[in-house]
């Protein structure tokens, strides 16, 4: 049974509070002097500990998201060259809507590229001065991108972390996913679409969220230590652990509804689009982060195939005349 995103989400966050809560109550009945600084020193590790693994699960999203980021391109590419039969690799080199169509952006930071599957020579770049590496030259410079890249030799899909330079000279790790375009060029060129981004992009919402977890935590410090000194020891378990539990229930809650409803979104878009209907496929989408623009990307590729497919609705009913 296949679980959403938002309950694991939930279930992650609520199972990493509930038994340092149970353990942090028994304590408390040994020594009621300590229990203000104890819970809220453990409240702060419950929300440190959210933290981690909500970062986690958003960089599993991340990857899935940069995966169907490269199948998509890799659809698109082969639409156009369905449509451009004729075309060499050097032809569609200088076709700027192809170049549109190949290099796209990825999140924030990332793009896709398009490189020979055969000769690892690449082809397609944000970078102009990177068209025409040849990425053997990767082996020792950065083994782990050139494994990654020589694991692919079928045509198989590949996917993968490994360290990039960024502009600023700074190293990062990066997340790729390639696939090949099953369509060859004119002069049986197979392309090979690969999607890249910083992953650490993918996290930041959760980044973002830990200022808002540690301010209400350090509003249940100021709670406990009134509460544990006008009521009962056991009393002040109970407000303890109802309390911390509900600010992280509600935190955890809203958190992960700000992941999954524009993705909810994205799903019920895509599914009518792969049913072949492209009408009411408007993305709203307006979370200023990096899945707000997977959303522009995504409306993009539904105006491309609205496009192709229109292009390709006359040649289909010439061939049916003919016939």
């Amino acid at each position: 049974m296949k679980l959403p995103i938002l309950t694991k989400l939930l279930i992650v966050m609520l199972a990493v509070s509930i038994v340092p809560l149970g353990i942090l109550g028994y304590v408390a009945l040994d020594d009621s002097r300590q229990l203000s600084s104890s819970i809220a020193g453990e409240a702060r590790s419950i929300g440190e500990l959210s933290i981690a693994e909500s970062t986690s699960a958003l960089n599993a999203l991340g990857e899935e998201l940069v995966k169907t980021k490269a199948q998509d391109v890799a659809r698109q590419v082969e639409i156009y060259l369905a449509a451009h039969p004729g075309m060499t690799i050097d032809d569609l080199q200088s076709d700027p809507e192809f170049q549109d169509i190949v290099v796209q952006p990825v999140g924030e930071t990332g793009y896709t590229t398009g490189m020979d599957a055969d000769t690892l020579i690449g082809l397609f770049h944000k970078d102009p001065a990177i068209v025409g590496t040849d990425y053997h030259n990767m082996r020792t410079d950065n083994p782990k991108f050139y494994k990654l890249l020589e694991s692919g030799w079928g045509y198989i899909d590949l996917s993968g972390y490994y360290p990039w330079t960024d502009p600023d000279g700074a190293v990062r790790d990066t997340y790729g996913y390639y696939v090949v375009v099953m369509t060859p060029t004119v002069d049986n060129v197979f392309l090979r679409i690969g999607a890249t981004v910083y992953i650490d992009e993918f996290s930041e919402p959760a980044r973002n969220t830990e200022a808002t977890i540690r301010e209400h935590l350090t509003g249940v410090e100021e709670t406990i230590a009134m509460k544990t000194g006008a009521t009962s020891t056991q009393n002040t378990i109970l407000i303890i652990t109802v309390l911390t539990m509900a600010i992280i229930g509600i935190v955890s809650y809203a958190f992960a509804r700000t992941i999954t409803n524009p993705l909810r979104n994205l799903r019920d878009i895509a599914d009518r689009v792969s049913m072949g209907d492209m009408e009411n496929t408007g993305v709203d989408i307006k979370t200023g982060d990096e899945i707000d623009e997977l959303g522009e990307s995504f409306q993009r590729m539904i105006i491309s195939l609205r496009y192709y497919m229109d292009a390709a609705r006359p040649a289909d009913d010439d061939g049916e005349e003919e016939a």
